[in-house]
């Protein structure tokens, strides 16, 4: 049976955390569209030329609008993906340790070197879970905690076909 108040809390803590993160992309995003806008007019670029600029790059998923909608997917995903550890964790009562590990595809360096790692639930909460942007890789880390007892020793990579 889960822990209905540490779920509770994980998923409250993920709550305020996506809200954070959108908040801050669609503000850098309202940075960038000022910038282009001011620097256009800055070079005599009429309203309309603008106009017709940014709706082409909203329809093709350009620098601008392009960079937007990717870092909301990244968030998304990423928040999606720690709600569901969230749940595992909370079912997974008796797991006293966790081990960090990694899954060797575009993997950052923090997750190398945490990779094998085995802490309380409670100790990898304080360092920063898996995608939860404490690793250089942010909400792009594909990393597991599993029960320590698992005994993954090798590194699990990708062979070129």
């Amino acid at each position: 049976m889960a822990d209905t108040k540490k779920l509770k809390e994980m998923v409250n803590y993920e709550m305020e955390s996506m809200t954070i993160l959108l908040t801050s992309k669609a503000e850098k995003s309202a940075l960038t569209l000022s910038e282009f806008i001011n620097l256009a007019k800055l070079q005599g670029a009429s309203d309309s030329a603008i106009e017709q600029e940014l709706l082409a790059d909203l329809e093709e998923g350009g620098r601008l609008f392009g960079e937007f909608r990717n870092a909301i997917k990244a968030t998304s995903n990423g928040v999606i993906k720690r709600m569901s550890d969230s749940g595992q964790y909370a079912e997974d009562l008796n797991v006293p340790t966790y081990m960090w590990v990694a899954v060797f595809v575009n993997t950052c360096p923090d997750c190398i070197e945490r990779h094998g790692e085995i802490e309380t639930m409670d100790e990898w909460e304080a360092q920063g879970l898996p995608g939860a942007g404490f690793t250089v890789c942010k909400e792009f880390c594909n990393c597991i905690l599993v029960d320590s007892d698992y005994a993954i020793l090798e590194p699990i990579k990708r062979e070129a076909k």
